[in-house]
């Protein structure tokens, strides 16, 4: 990919825990699922994501389903390598998110957000929405930095509702948007090639899996007896290696000429399914 690099972390100055982070409510052990006879195949278990036994397939929630997950997660921070970090992730897919053919259905909306982001920039790009033309211009007269024509792009295309999906479906984006421009020093965000669209897409869709997991895994920070940024490290690493992922999806075949919104959703689809398997 044109765009490909390792994302380097939050910024200076920025807080430990992403500011949509909420503290987990469910047990730091097992449950449900964690030992018990649930599998690490795609169980398709159809066990709720949500409380009372609703589904709430757009919403992220947190439940002891987990733990078999954050046991593996502990193992890689404790030095246990990639491998304990592939488990993590695997066991999160299919232990706590009902299997890989579940995981996109329950996290459509980060396929929806990531396939408008790229057709707004290609919309820009090509003049192809007047709407769009007119709020590029608007937006180019005010000469704003790289970091709050970010915030603009995001604010636009991805309006806040308040719920946690929305604000760290937001965050995917802007981080990705970010990493473009740490690749790309001066470069036009309202210009971009169909390779670099493509990028924004994967990225954002990567940094999304990596979210879910601060939130659902998040507990396994708190055991470390490292510092804030020992920790961050531990982090930067898996977020390279979900985007990595991600990268190998995109180079799939099929991948290349579509339109944004069937790339996202393709994208989206087969990353849990590898996550799932790995």
């Amino acid at each position: 990919m044109g765009t490909s690099t390792s994302s380097k972390g939050g910024k200076k100055g920025s807080p430990f825990d992403p500011e949509w982070l909420a503290p987990d409510s469910g047990s730091g052990g097992g449950g449900a699922g964690d030992g018990d006879g649930s599998s690490d195949g795609d169980s398709g278990d159809g066990q709720s994501d949500g409380v009372d036994g609703q589904d709430t397939p757009d919403s992220i929630s947190v439940s002891p389903r987990y733990g078999s997950a954050k046991s593996s997660l502990s193992s890689y921070l404790g030095g246990g390598g990639r491998g304990g970090l592939k488990s993590a992730v695997r066991k999160m897919v299919n232990s706590g998110m009902g299997g890989s053919r579940r995981a996109p259905s329950s996290t459509r909306a980060t396929a929806a957000g990531a396939g408008r982001l790229g057709s707004f920039l290609a919309a820009a790009r090509d003049g192809t929405s007047q709407e769009v033309t007119n709020w590029v211009a608007n937006v180019r007269a005010q000469n704003l930095p790289a970091n709050e024509l970010i915030l603009e792009i995001i604010k636009e295309v991805m309006p806040n509702s308040g719920s946690l999906d929305d604000e760290s479906l937001r965050n995917a984006g802007a981080d990705a948007l970010a990493e473009l421009y740490e690749a790309n020093p001066g470069i036009d965000i309202f210009q971009l090639t169909s390779e670099q669209i493509d990028e924004v897409i994967a990225i954002t869709v990567a940094n999304e899996v990596c979210n879910r997991m601060d939130l659902q895994l998040g507990q396994a920070y708190e055991k470390l007896k490292y510092d804030a940024r020992q920790i961050q490290d531990f982090r930067n690493d898996m977020r390279e290696y979900v985007q990595g992922q991600v990268r190998v999806v995109m180079e799939q075949p099929g991948m290349k000429g579509l339109p944004p919104d069937v790339l996202a959703k393709n994208v989206h689809s087969m990353a849990w399914k590898v996550f799932g398997s790995e």
